[in-house]
């Protein structure tokens, strides 16, 4: 976490940009938003498809949203989306972005254009299936599947028990050159040299848009320019604390937006101020 120093603005805490969002999936880039903004990052725009930019606007005055071409994200889309890029520190690509053939097209080419600018990104849900055949050979990048789509991208079939999956973790990281973070009852972070298993979270997090919101939390920390291996592993940490934070309170019974609320009550014992 970045000491706040008195005279800051909130340049100094990182910009990201969220591109994700579909005709049937509205939530999904609001999360990550409204996550990474608790989490501490500056600002947070996010390029939405048409049909929803108006009701990410609607979830919360907070959030930046530039509304694209169509009802999906499309290569018409890729010029706005580059003028957002270099505004931002970071790009979280993927929060429900669904998977048209267009989207699945341009996905390989807005991770290439934030590349060439030397942002860190963080690829998540259907946008990991879209970057299954693609080279990402020494791109900065953390990719966030669960074991479902961590098949769609490898091929492979990964047990549930964390000890058979670490080495398969890492050989996928080694030969890739990124960042993995494999969900699961024990997240498995890997950049195929250091290896975190993470051991917080619980039952209750089962849920639609977890994922969102722990790539928003870990998108903060990229855009306040964390190394990638670190912002994984301290995001997932996070992530699960704040959930069993709300398996005291409500049991199972949590949703993802009470996640982002209670990401606060985690966070601020790691507050401190400090100078530039």
């Amino acid at each position: 976490m970045k000491p706040r120093d008195p005279h800051s603005h909130k340049g100094d805490y990182g910009r990201l940009l969220i591109v994700g969002g579909s005709d049937v999936y509205s939530g999904a880039p609001a999360l990550a938003g409204m996550a990474s903004l608790r989490t501490g990052v500056g600002l947070v725009f996010i390029a939405a498809p048409r049909r929803i930019s108006s009701v990410i606007r609607s979830y919360s005055p907070d959030l930046i949203v530039h509304e694209l071409c169509d009802d999906v994200v499309t290569s018409k889309d890729l010029s706005a989306i580059g003028k957002l890029l270099t505004q931002s520190d970071a790009l979280v690509l993927g929060p429900g972005i669904g998977r048209s053939s267009g989207t699945n097209a341009v996905i390989p080419q807005i991770i290439q254009k934030a590349h060439a600018m030397k942002k860190s990104i963080l690829v998540d849900a259907d946008a990991i299936r879209a970057v299954a055949g693609m080279r990402y050979d020494g791109i900065n990048m953390i990719l966030t599947p669960h074991a479902g789509e961590f098949k769609a991208l490898s091929g492979v079939e990964v047990p549930l028990e964390w000890r058979k999956r670490v080495p398969i973790c890492v050989d996928f990281a080694k030969r890739k050159r990124c960042v993995l973070l494999l969900k699961g009852h024990e997240t498995v972070v890997t950049d195929g040299f250091r290896v975190k298993v993470n051991r917080t979270g619980n039952p209750g997090m089962a849920k639609g848009g977890m994922g969102d919101v722990l790539s928003g939390i870990i998108g903060a920390f990229l855009a306040q320019h964390v190394e990638p291996f670190h912002a994984a592993v301290a995001g997932a940490f996070l992530h699960g604390r704040a959930g069993d934070l709300l398996l005291k309170e409500k049991g199972f019974h949590m949703i993802s937006s009470d996640l982002v609320e209670i990401l606060p009550a985690v966070l601020k014992q790691y507050d401190r101020l400090g100078s530039s």
